[in-house]
């Protein structure tokens, strides 16, 4: 139960918010990527509740646009970082990536060869696919900053554990109160893809443009791991 219980807390703090990320894509697989991360109300004083009572949690260091700088610089993909708080519950980020496929992957080969993302040419078009699962959460996780700091890397999703949307709605509200399960159903990761060139095709997207398409992802999947989930573009 121990264990269980740190799993939500650090799940809450890691996803409890509205995420935006836009992504230009070169027809190489680099390009640039900007993050807009705004926490749920609740957020914030759970965070320093937490803090009065773990010597281990310092909310300004677990938000530090410093921190998270550092922890992206540790990626050899990722270059020119530029984050930011301009407000208590919100953090923005700005990078350029040099390949997308490899932006997720790090030297292990579990992660490498987790799906997570793939560009594929089909002949004169590209295709790239976003898939979601708890094979390609290592990939996912990767990129999360400071998911290798002690509480964060205790609270994120595990993969090994299998819990039902209404257990997990169930103990967010113990823990959090009546704000608690519609904050965590509310929570999106909305992701807005520009390519170089014309969009022919899409899965689980809306097309904003001729070379634009968002993908809404609804972050207690992420949070569960409990469906498979795959989104992709295909572009000429």
């Amino acid at each position: 139960m121990k264990r269980y219980t740190t799993l939500l807390l650090s799940s809450l703090l890691l996803f409890s918010c509205n995420m935006k990320q836009e992504i230009f894509l070169e027809k190489d697989g680099s390009g640039t990527a900007s993050i807009e991360i705004r926490l749920k109300n609740f957020v914030i004083p759970t965070i320093e509740d937490l803090a009065e009572v773990s010597p281990d949690i310092d909310p300004d260091e677990l938000l530090s646009p410093e921190k998270i700088s550092e922890a992206l610089l540790e990626n050899p993909e990722i270059s020119n970082v530029r984050a930011s708080r301009p407000l208590k519950n919100l953090l923005k980020i700005h990078f350029d990536f040099g390949s997308i496929t490899n932006l997720f992957e790090q030297t292990e080969d579990e992660i490498q060869s987790s799906g997570l993302i793939k560009i594929e040419d089909i002949g004169s078009e590209k295709k790239l696919t976003l898939t979601i699962n708890k094979e390609t959460y290592r990939g996912f996780s990767s990129i999360i900053p400071n998911i290798d700091d002690p509480t964060m890397s205790a609270l994120a999703p595990d993969p090994d554990m299998d819990v039902t949307e209404s257990e997990y709605l169930d103990m967010i509200e113990f823990f959090f109160g009546d704000d608690g399960p519609a904050g965590v159903l509310d929570s999106t990761m909305k992701m807005v893809i520009q390519v170089d060139g014309t969009i022919t095709d899409q899965r689980g997207g809306q097309k904003l443009s001729n070379n634009k398409i968002e993908f809404n992802i609804p972050l207690i999947r992420i949070l569960l791991l409990d469906r498979n989930l795959v989104y992709s573009v295909t572009y000429e």
